[in-house]
Order: structure tokens, then sequence, then C-alpha cells
């Protein structure tokens, strides 16, 4: 009698904001394999708070560590940024141990049309995994929300449930953030379907929302009802350059600018090939409300 041996997924990017929410949802999809973590500091990998994990120590620039770390594992999983200079390293060493599927998660932010510092390093980046021998799958995700570690949706939700006057740049450029829980069912129904290899996807909200909509249901999620106040994009962004040159402005002049860009993103290819079904942007921001302790 034969027994099949459990698969290996080795993941990257464990620690950070989206990495506890996908180890959880690989093991609720795929309970009989053996997941790995590599991560540069190994009393970090508690807060993942999915005991039993293997764990390997490397930093991400360190190929030949990595290499090790990966040794063995069947499948990777990239939840490190690929705006970093790491991405080399990391294609490389699982290259060098044999990982025949790989899938990552980018952002739809390289889709810009702005200038952004990171792009180049992005489209490199998303450049080597399509070359990198591995059949790979490409998570483009938008504005990541849903718990009080992200770094958009809960300063927004702080303020409104302070502030009676919310300023209200943008126009009618459309927002389309998606909830960290939902980016990690992507990973792991990605991953069960073989369709999606080697063919990348735009992961997003449930709808798109315009700027005053999204004010709107993050004010109601806190019961509040603010007064919006118009104001002009360009000098916002002008202030925030200046700001950043002799302190730290809230927001960078980039930032700014990117939120009167339109990003709405289309996920029907996702949807029709794992299944992908992201929560509405009203659950998702109660959701998060209730964790700050300031629920409607």
């Amino acid at each position: 009698m034969t027994t099949s041996v459990p698969q290996v997924f080795v993941v990257t990017g464990a620690t950070g904001f989206t990495g506890p929410f996908v180890i959880r949802a690989l093991r609720h999809r795929f309970p009989d394999a053996r997941l790995r973590v590599v991560v540069r500091d190994p009393s970090r990998v508690d807060r993942i708070g999915a005991p039993g994990l293997e764990v390997a120590t490397a930093d991400l620039r360190d190929e030949a560590a990595m290499a090790d770390g990966f040794a063995g594992a069947d499948v990777l999983v990239n939840v490190a940024s690929l705006g970093f200079d790491w991405n080399r390293s990391v294609i490389g060493a699982a290259r060098t141990a044999g990982i025949e599927r790989g899938i990552f998660i980018g952002t739809t932010a390289m889709l810009t049309k702005l200038a952004v510092a990171s792009r180049s390093v992005r489209e490199e980046g998303e450049r080597l995994v399509q070359e990198s021998g591995m059949a790979w799958t490409l998570l483009r995700p938008t504005m990541i929300y849903g718990t009080p570690e992200d770094r958009n949706i809960v300063r927004l939700l702080r303020f409104v449930s302070k502030s009676p006057i919310v300023p209200l740049a943008g126009g009618s450029a459309r927002q389309q953030p998606v909830h960290v829980a939902d980016v990690a069912e992507a990973v792991a129904g990605a991953l069960a379907s073989p369709v999606t290899i080697n063919r990348a996807y735009n992961i997003s909200g449930a709808a798109p929302l315009t700027l005053r909509e999204l004010v709107l249901e993050a004010a109601a999620a806190v019961g509040r009802r603010p007064i919006l106040l118009p104001i002009p994009l360009a000098p916002i962004a002008w202030t925030a350059d200046v700001w950043r040159r002799v302190g730290r402005p809230p927001l960078s002049g980039e930032q700014i600018r990117r939120i009167g860009e339109d990003k709405a993103f289309d996920h029907h290819d996702a949807a029709l090939d794992f299944g992908f079904a992201p929560r509405t942007f009203r659950d998702g921001v109660r959701a998060e409300a209730a964790m700050l302790g300031r629920r409607a």
C-alpha cells in the first residue's frame, strides 16, 4: 500500500499584514499540506497565530539562505511585496530549490499612469515571475484593508469618528478597496485551480465607489454623518511635496495624486476561474470599525 506525501508550501511575507490571513486560508483549503514560513526574525512567527508551522530563517536578499529555506518545497506563496529589490534573489532561490509552482502577490498600483517611484522595480518583479520557469500565478490586489493594522482605511475611520468636517478631494474618481481576508482566499483559490497557471488577475472589492461614497460608508460604520468639504487636489499634493522636504506629512504627494486617479478594477476573470467573491466595502468597513471599538 502506498501513501501520498503531503505537499510543502513555503510562504514569504508571512508575518506582514496579509501573511497571517494567507496562512489561515491555506490551512483551510489544503489541510494536509505542510506549511513553512521563511522569515528574517523568528520571534515574529507567534504573531501569525498558527501553531505548528515549519520555520526557516533567511533574509529575502540572501539568495543562498533563501534557497536553503525553500529546499524540498513544492509551492512558493510569495506574499512579500514585489516593490523591493529582493525579487531576483527570491526567484533565483526558488529556481535553485526546484520549486515548480508559485503564486505571487503584486498590486494594481503598478498599472497607474502616474510617475511612481517603485514602478520599475515592480515591473521587473513581474517580468522575473513570468520568466521564472515556474507554473506561476500573479494576483494584483487593489488597496488592502480590513484590520486596525492597515495603512489607509483605519486612518479614515479614526478621522471621521472625530471630525465633523471631512475634506474631500478626487472628484468622481472611483476606489475599490479589497478586504485582506478576501485576498487570502484568492491566493488559496488560485492555487487550487489549475486554470490560473501562467495568468495574472486583478483582485478588487465587490464594487467600485466614489471617494464620497467610500467616506460616507466609513462614517456610517462609526455612527457619524460628517459634512463633506470639496477641495482641489493639486494644491494639497504640492503642499505635501514641500512638507516632505522638511518633515513627514501624513500622506505623500504621490499618494494624494493617486486619490484623484480612477482605481476601479474588474475582477471578473478571478470570479470565473477560481470563484473569487469579495465582500462589500460596507460589510468590511463595519467589521473593521468594530475591531477599533467604534462600531455604530
